[in-house]
């Protein structure tokens, strides 16, 4: 079930919703593929990290990245909800990931959240928090 708030913009809600869906899955094909052109293109450049190791900027996590520090093997994202708030989108997703970080293994859950913002038409990230989860 998406929730949708009225869009402020230039262009429908759906279209808006639409875009924020491509982005996502484009980011997160980038992220397992370690594609940070795909990456630094869909991020703003000041897009932010919560998440439970450490939390840091784009610059960090494209870094950690191209260094292979942070290697993603497998990202499986279900129960995506978009909304828009005028120009400001929110994604809420169920994330299930193996991934590597500084040699790490690492498996988890996890409730994720990415936050967009339209500048000039365009869509991109500013801020992602991931919590880990326990499933029941």
């Amino acid at each position: 079930m998406t929730g949708q708030a009225e869009s402020n913009n230039s262009h429908p809600t759906i279209q808006d919703e639409q875009q924020l869906r491509r982005i996502n899955k484009e980011w997160v094909d980038a992220l397992v593929q370690g594609d940070t052109a795909t990456l630094n293109r869909v991020m703003d450049e000041n897009c932010i990290f919560s998440y439970a190791l450490d939390g840091d900027d784009k610059s960090q996590f494209i870094a950690d990245i191209e260094s292979g520090d942070l290697k993603v093997d497998s990202l499986k994202r279900d129960n995506v909800e978009v909304w828009i708030y005028g120009s400001t989108g929110v994604l809420i997703a169920f994330d299930t990931a193996v991934w590597n970080y500084k040699g790490q293994h690492i498996q988890n859950h996890y409730r994720t959240i990415h936050v967009y913002a339209e500048r000039d038409g365009q869509w991109q990230i500013v801020a992602i928090q991931a919590s880990p989860i326990s499933l029941k």
